[in-house]
């Protein structure tokens, strides 16, 4: 009988024969990407989230390879988005923006999460962040940010200030605006940021802070008029419009910041793939440019550096959060 020596496994691996005995992560590691990837936004269309999370997606599929299709599941500051994505396969097909306020807001002012933020997900990238411009309708008639704040004091509560939400961003610059000046808004939350600017154009509600793409044409127009920019410098599309510090608000800064995160258990391999097309996008000059010149800065860097920044955040607003409940 003729001997039979093992075939080394270098040369299995050549004929492409040990594919079984691969593990099974790493076998859809290197298969990554086979089909469209879902980019879960969690708050409603037209709002800062999902036009930034549409401009991204873009730059990363063609980078990709595969479409990344832009899915809004609005509700409860994110938490309907994020019990359904923390749900998912971990396997880099179900993603989801996480706006910084989400993560570091809802565990303070949720009595019951349906996911844990640090537990049930892995950090991808920093996509990017957004000043937020105070605004009102032209009928409260106040015109600068001290004559605002005097309004406001005046009569607690007869102003009411429009949100996207118990814990989101805007309600966020509200608590700041509110701690700063002594003066009391009356809150009205909506799904989104997009659905609070039109009932203040409407004139159903007096002011919100919103992101500068959402509110940019109507400060322009003069359906809204804008009072202060939350953060150290101008935009430049609203050149007229000083940031809070020169208004006489200094330490009101805010903005909506965002990020992408992943379901726990995705395999390390795609993860570092993902990462590379997100952060190629972000310092794409097409995909840049796109960005600034509606007042965003693009962000990008590692998954650690977006989960620094959340924890900064949560040190930051957690003082403004006591008494604070949600659903």
């Amino acid at each position: 009988m003729t001997d039979c020596k093992p075939i080394p496994r270098r040369l299995l691996l050549a004929a492409g024969l040990a594919a079984p005995f691969l593990a099974p992560g790493l076998a859809r590691a290197q298969a990554y990407p086979s089909r469209p990837v879902r980019l879960v936004v969690p708050f409603g269309p037209g709002g800062i989230t999902d036009l930034v999370s549409r401009i991204v997606a873009e730059g990363a599929g063609s980078r990709l390879g595969v479409p990344i299709v832009v899915e809004n599941r609005p509700g409860a500051n994110g938490n309907i988005a994020g019990d359904f994505v923390a749900k998912a396969a971990p396997d880099g097909y179900t993603l989801l923006v996480a706006s910084v306020s989400m993560f570091s807001v809802n565990t303070v002012i949720y009595p019951n999460m349906p996911y844990d933020p640090g537990r049930d997900f892995v950090p991808v990238v920093a996509v990017a962040s957004t000043p937020h411009v105070l605004v009102a309708h032209p009928s409260v008639g106040a015109r600068d940010l001290a004559g605002l704040i005097a309004a406001a004091k005046a009569r607690p509560e007869a102003l009411t200030y429009g949100t996207a939400g118990a814990g989101s961003s805007p309600h966020l610059t509200q608590l700041a605006f509110q701690n700063l000046t002594g003066a009391k808004l009356l809150e009205v939350h909506f799904r989104s940021g997009s659905a609070s600017v039109q009932s203040v154009l409407a004139g159903q509600v007096s002011m919100t802070a919103e992101a500068t793409p959402v509110i940019i044409a109507h400060v322009q127009a003069g359906t809204l008029r804008g009072y202060a920019v939350a953060s150290p410098e101008r935009v430049g599309l609203m050149p007229d419009v000083p940031t809070a510090a020169e208004a006489g608000l200094p330490g009101l800064e805010n903005g909506s910041t965002s990020g992408i995160v992943a379901p726990r258990g995705t395999p390390d391999a795609v993860l570092v793939r993902l990462n590379q097309v997100f952060a190629e996008a972000l310092a794409a000059p097409e995909t840049k440019a796109r960005l600034t010149q509606q007042g965003t800065l693009p962000l990008g860097g590692s998954g650690a550096d977006f989960r620094a920044l959340v924890d900064r955040e949560v040190t930051r607003w957690r003082p403004l959060l006591a008494g604070v409940t949600a659903g």
